[in-house]
């Protein structure tokens, strides 16, 4: 199990050396968690969308789930924010059952994800892990908090997190003052991870959420009314878990039925914006700081996302990159194919994308635009296709402008060079004359 240990000291040193450097230059050129504005918070003034038992979803076939999505699709949903549970299991066929912390530690027993009953679902914690680890890498300008409700050892599950390549992008540093989510970005530090009960004393970024870092509300509630009744709202925020030096806010947001079986009609009440909104600020009340996490079941359902960026002050919008395209040489009179690739960075798909092109006369004639119907918000480029049709009578060298024009923000501009070569002259035939004698 050495293997976290040496990286996790490397990330360390690369910590402590950005932290002697200048603010992260870049913080503002591209969205943190979507928005702009975000990237000069810290971590601690961000409120950050979230999931309860993030593990269990009806997605993956577990039995009585929390969830309807699976951790990289709740990810993809604008989920920054995950609850899971560990343990250690015995795989007998398709089934597992969970076996406890001493144990599966002595058994070196496989770890996994599950909730209690690994007979209701479970899915190998590495490959869970994985999962996130490889959204994350294709996302790099995002920032997440996990909440590991562990009964696996914080030694076993450090190996776990630097087998499934999560480790290079976990947050090394303290658990305040927090950085900026531009300084995470810069850093590529980008995931906190806290345990509830054991962080152990041998893993430097494992932090024990409710020894100082995490505050929390209540999480037994019987019914929706207790969520969402502005009567008891004040109720609903009293502290829990963790004193208030925790500078992270943990706002519990689920019904627990006396039947423990979670029911997507009551995500479909308390996880409304207006719900979300009217409780956090509750809790911002009597707590004195806002909910950095707000933790629901049934991720999806309801506008948990939206809730969070009015909270943060923000509004979604798509955050459009063009990346310049290649040149083109080609004959006179023949056609030059441009392909501009557009990114969205936002939070908020793009869409009617219109790329046009302005060519010189003397060269070409000018194209047809290109629509992209969406660009969504995934980082993955969407290529528009440009045909350029050259003139037979054109040659030399000329600059290709590219507008990109998308509905909700402003216009974006590159450019790159058009080459023609002249056709050759054609040389007229003389007759040759005949005299006569």
């Amino acid at each position: 199990m050495g293997n976290w240990r040496s990286r996790a000291v490397l990330a360390t040193v690369l910590l402590s050396l950005m932290a002697l450097a200048p603010a992260f230059a870049g913080a503002t050129e591209r969205p943190c968690n979507g928005s702009v504005e975000l990237c000069d918070r810290t971590l601690d003034h961000v409120v950050l969308p979230g999931s309860h038992n993030s593990m269990s979803a009806s997605e993956l076939n577990w039995s009585l789930p929390n969830q309807t999505y699976s951790m990289p699709h709740q990810l993809d949903r604008g989920a920054r924010a995950m609850l899971f549970d560990t343990h250690y299991g015995i795989a007998s066929g398709d089934d597992v059952a969970a076996v406890g912390k001493a144990q599966g530690k002595a058994d070196h027993d496989t770890m996994y994800f599950c909730h209690e009953y690994c007979q209701f679902g479970h899915t190998e914690l590495t490959a869970g892990l994985k999962e996130i680890a490889d959204w994350m890498a294709a996302h790099p300008r995002e920032v997440m908090v996990i909440v590991n409700e562990d009964y696996v050892d914080p030694d076993d599950f450090a190996q776990a997190v630097s087998d499934s390549g999560l480790l290079p992008m976990i947050y090394t540093g303290a658990t305040g003052p927090w950085p900026t989510l531009g300084q995470m970005i810069s850093s590529n530090q980008r995931i906190v991870m806290l345990a509830e009960h054991d962080a152990g004393t041998e893993v430097p970024w494992y932090h024990l959420a409710y020894g100082g870092a995490m505050r929390e509300t209540p999480y037994t509630f019987p019914n929706s009314s207790l969520l969402t009744d502005p009567n008891q709202l004040n109720e609903s925020c009293r502290p829990n878990r963790g004193d208030d030096n925790g500078s992270l806010f943990l706002m519990n947001n689920w019904v627990q039925p006396a039947n423990n079986v979670p029911k997507i009609t009551d995500a479909e009440v308390t996880n409304t914006k207006a719900a979300l909104v009217a409780r956090a600020k509750a809790c911002q009340t009597r707590r004195g700081i806002l909910p950095t996490i707000l933790a629901t079941d049934f991720f999806g359902t309801g506008d948990v996302v939206g809730a969070a960026q009015e909270l943060n002050g923000v509004v979604a919008k798509p955050y459009l990159e063009v990346t310049k395209p290649k040149s083109a040489f080609v004959k006179a009179g023949k056609h030059a194919t441009f392909k501009v690739p557009v990114a969205n960075f936002g939070d908020l798909d793009a869409t009617g994308v219109k790329v046009c092109a302005k060519v010189p006369s003397r060269l070409a004639k000018t194209p047809k635009c290109a629509t992209l119907a969406s660009v969504p918000m995934d980082n993955t480029p969407v290529t528009a296709t440009i045909r350029v049709i050259t003139k037979k009578t054109a040659k030399g060298l000329g600059t290709m402008t590219f507008t990109v024009s998308p509905a909700q923000v402003t216009p974006l501009a590159t450019s790159t060079k058009l080459r023609v070569k002249a056709l050759p002259k054609k040389h007229k035939k003389h007759k040759k004359s005949h005299k006569r004698h």
